[in-house]
């Protein structure tokens, strides 16, 4: 008959390797690991849990220098010209931030940076630490404590929410004023684009396994 000591180990090994579905809540055994190629799968919702990609690490750091190529055309680039009886004026996000401070919408321009300027810039300057020290093995501190501060802010970076607000005045403006796309639209789009498809490719568990194999 196990002893109490053996049957509490047994327990704790095998609870530590459930990990529950994000989509809905089902607790896996997940201890084996998904070769590359393969997809992992949800049997209750078909939600994909895991899908490894050869060099996912490497096309995850270049998705993130492309980003951060456009990112700064992006922020001080026009983003559209529009003319409205005569005058003709170009904006740019941060010309659209300097405007919230100048009128005293401060509440709105402090979420306006945060969201929109500050937060993609620390998401890509987070992944840029974290896949460099892996790809290249090298020993350092703070890759778990980076890895979370990334999963806590990745949801509060409001690209897409921005393009859609841009959408909709250009919709609301298109007949008292006339819209001219500026370089820093292309520059967002693709800086949008490249943000999508780095959190596409990226892969959790591969990194945290990564992650305590080079150092916490």
């Amino acid at each position: 008959m196990p002893s109490k000591l053996n049957t509490d180990k047994l327990r704790d090994i095998k609870s530590s390797s459930l990990s529950a579905c994000p989509e809905c809540d089902l607790l896996m055994d997940t201890r084996e690991q998904v070769k590359e190629g393969y997809v992992s799968e949800c049997p209750r919702c078909s939600y994909t849990l895991e899908h490894p990609v050869r060099l996912s690490i490497r096309h995850n750091f270049f998705c993130v220098i492309i980003g951060l190529i456009f990112y700064f055309p992006a922020m001080l680039l026009p983003i559209m010209n529009f003319t409205m009886i005569g005058t003709t004026r170009a904006m740019s996000i941060l010309d659209a931030l300097r405007t919230l401070v100048m009128t005293g919408n401060m509440g709105i321009a402090t979420l306006f940076l945060i969201t929109l300027v500050l937060i993609p810039l620390l998401k890509m300057i987070l992944i840029i630490f974290i896949t460099t020290r892996i790809y290249y093995h090298a020993q350092t501190h703070y890759l778990a404590a980076s890895f979370k501060w990334y999963n806590a802010i990745k949801s509060w970076g409001m690209l897409d929410i921005f393009m859609l607000s841009l959408l909709v005045a250009a919709i609301k403006l298109s007949d008292d004023a006339e819209l001219l796309p500026g370089l820093g639209l292309y520059a967002f789009v693709t800086l949008l684009l490249s943000s999508a498809l780095q959190t596409q490719l990226l892969n959790k568990k591969l990194l945290w396994r990564l992650i305590e194999r080079h150092g916490n």
